[in-house]
């Protein structure tokens, strides 16, 4: 299998921190005594400092998020030099989408004139897209497919997912990770090779902490002995964010010094899920990755969930930080939790 072409493309509206501190103050102020009000605002600051976040983007007046998914994916197949109905296998791998059923691929299938796909979802949170890939690559391996696509479209910065008040006890604890969200969309064309290659995976998993980051639905508690909190609300995230990092930084940590076929290969470049700067700092480090090796997105586009890595990819592709032949390594720690990677020539 070779990545044939990697493309994303953002919305029009930027937003900063001070937006986002802005509309906190209009919401909260009312609500709170002015020691609890300072207390809140302050512990917001320092999550997005902490964190690394300075902007975000985020759907304009007029924008639909699926525009924005056939954006990418036009990108990606004139990067190519790919036809649509030469694409026989479509994954969509976005965590966001407009209905549980049916697969949103469908819906892409359908606006890029791809008929000759068959298509389907891939749901792991963040990991959406790394799982995706590994799915594709044993299609296009097996001979089944030939030619593949992995779309998703993260707009996750919309009044669905959105929460402001924060004037519950816990709320600026487990509503801050909204705040750093930011929204993209990206395609990945993948095309089989006469070859083999040299891609290779692991994906662990630790359930016991699936509680720890979620976007519950409405019967949620018929799945799950969850407290009786508002901090569960429907649609919205919550994210227990300190614990989450340290849990899943370790795994990380642990999975790749226990892996020798990871721990032995030298690297070019690296891509990692973009949940903080902060974290991908101490992932690089503890990895012994050279930083300025570690592609990061999340300072200038907040962390994307799933589109991160494609992202990442992207944008490394545009400045000329990615170029054939490179050995990429490829971390994603995601709720679930799920550890996951890859290692590859690109």
């Amino acid at each position: 299998m070779r990545i044939a072409a990697v493309q994303h493309a953002v919305p029009t509206r930027r937003i900063t921190n001070d937006w986002i501190l802005e509309r906190i103050r209009e919401y909260n102020r009312p609500r709170m005594t002015s020691l609890q009000f300072e207390a809140t605002e302050q512990r917001v600051r320092q999550m997005l400092e902490s964190s690394g976040t300075e902007v975000r983007y985020r759907l304009n007046k007029g924008e639909k998020a699926f525009d924005f998914g056939v954006e990418a994916a036009t990108l990606a197949l004139d990067a190519a030099s790919v036809r649509p109905q030469d694409v026989d296998l479509l994954i969509y791998a976005g965590v966001v989408r407009g209905w549980l059923e049916p697969a949103t691929a469908n819906l892409f299938q359908g606006a890029l004139g791809m008929a000759n796909a068959t298509c389907f979802d891939i749901l792991d949170a963040c990991a959406s897209w790394l799982r995706a890939l590994q799915v594709a690559h044993s299609y296009l391996r097996s001979g089944i497919s030939r030619c593949a696509m992995i779309v998703n479209c993260e707009h996750v910065f919309s009044d669905c997912y959105e929460c402001w008040d924060l004037s519950a006890e816990g709320a600026a604890t487990c509503r801050s990770a909204i705040y750093t969200l930011g929204d993209a969309s990206t395609a990945t064309v993948l095309v089989k090779e006469p070859s083999d290659d040299d891609f290779y995976f692991t994906f662990k998993n630790f359930g016991e902490h699936f509680s720890l980051c979620m976007v519950p639905l409405s019967n949620v508690h018929e799945f799950a002995a969850l407290p009786a909190s508002d901090h569960y609300a429907p649609m919205k995230l919550f994210s227990s964010s300190r614990e989450l990092f340290r849990i899943t930084v370790d795994k990380i940590i642990d999975t790749f010094e226990s892996d020798p076929n990871l721990r032995s290969q030298r690297y070019d470049i690296g891509f990692g899920h973009q949940a903080s700067e902060k974290a991908s700092k101490l992932i690089a480090r503890k990895l012994g990755l050279p930083y300025d090796d570690y592609f990061t997105t999340h300072r200038e586009y907040g962390n994307t969930v799933a589109a991160s890595v494609p992202l990442g990819m992207s944008l490394a592709l545009r400045d000329g930080r990615l170029k054939r032949g490179d050995r990429v390594l490829v971390i994603v720690g995601s709720a679930g939790i799920t550890v996951g990677f890859a290692a590859f020539t690109f």
